[in-house]
């Protein structure tokens, strides 16, 4: 079973039904608010600071994407998505989440995150964590799927053009 099948499960497993749905759970986890931040900033040149990252993330925060770590620290914060934004188009991550829930220092979610570039448009459901401390995020683990639309059904949360 691949890795993003494994998570999703688990995922739906621990989710049950103890948090509504996204419809229903207002965006007020640090993950959440950090996303409303970040789709913001996307939009805003020179926004991707490492000092504005810092109001959201410790300064050794981490982003591990199906197990590998590709970010190491606010600078990197910035420089990886400054080089994302670079490329042109569009990305979103969709808040509220399809599912959040916290519990230990740790928020867990189920999200969508859409893009559009070149005319074309993608979309990924992604899952897993982020670790809190001192009210920061110190790290989001991630496994993500891009989804097929000539293989997969699209989330409704998908731009479909």
């Amino acid at each position: 079973m691949k890795p993003f099948a494994i998570l999703a499960c688990a995922a739906a497993l621990a989710i049950g039904g103890a948090a509504p749905a996204a419809a229903e759970m207002p965006a007020t986890d640090a993950l959440s608010k950090m996303f409303i931040w970040w789709n913001q900033a996307f939009k805003t040149p020179g926004a991707y600071t490492a000092e504005n990252f810092s109001k959201h993330f410790t300064p050794d925060a981490t982003l591990v994407l199906e197990g590998r770590t590709v970010i190491d620290g606010v600078d990197q914060w910035a420089t990886h998505f400054q080089k994302i934004q670079s490329g042109g188009g569009d990305v979103e991550i969709v808040v509220p989440f399809k599912q959040v829930f916290e519990k230990d220092g740790l928020i867990y979610n189920y999200h969508v995150i859409r893009a559009r570039r070149d005319g074309k448009t993608s979309c990924s459901l992604a899952a897993g964590h982020a670790v809190l401390r001192d009210g920061k995020i110190a790290s989001i683990v991630l496994v993500r799927h891009t989804l097929d639309p000539a293989k997969d059904t699209l989330d409704p949360q998908c731009w479909k053009e």
